[in-house]
């Protein structure tokens, strides 16, 4: 019997499944909380259900970084990008943290390298963003994440 991740990669499939599973799980502990309240004797649980929401959603954000590094992961097997030290360490900076601007981008480049001008980070993006690597964010100036 074949496996229902086979061509996609077992990891990206049980990443997306646990995302979904989380969800439903949140959905659902919403749904028992709104309950709760609209029944005044059962007012008092509604704290704790609230808490374990809260708790069931930190897991999300491990899985969002996890589904991150492997669409970082895909790009830097890209020859020209493993040979570029800068698109490297710009398509790093963007896995770990979600969206950058140009200027925060910078900084990463250079606590990493030690040094980087804005100028040819910002070549290197409109690169990356040419290739399909990057892709412009709606927000306050040049915001940048990893495009799936």
């Amino acid at each position: 019997m074949p496996n229902k991740s086979e061509g996609k990669g077992a990891e990206g499939t049980s990443i997306e499944e646990l995302s979904k599973k989380l969800d439903l799980i949140i959905k659902r502990l919403e749904a028992l909380e709104a309950l709760l309240l609209s029944n005044p004797e059962y007012a008092e649980l509604a704290p704790y259900l609230r808490l374990s929401r809260f708790g069931v959603g930190l897991y999300g954000e491990p899985l969002k970084l996890a589904a991150r590094l492997k669409t970082a992961e895909k790009h830097l097997k890209k020859d020209w990008i493993a040979k570029d030290e800068i698109s490297r360490c710009i398509v790093q900076a963007l896995a770990i943290n979600e969206k950058l601007n140009i200027s925060a981008i910078t900084r990463h480049l250079r606590r990493i390298r030690g040094k980087a001008s804005r100028r040819i980070v910002r070549e290197r993006l409109k690169r990356l963003e040419s290739e399909g690597v990057v892709q412009k964010v709606e927000g306050y100036g040049n915001v940048y994440k990893l495009a799936e």
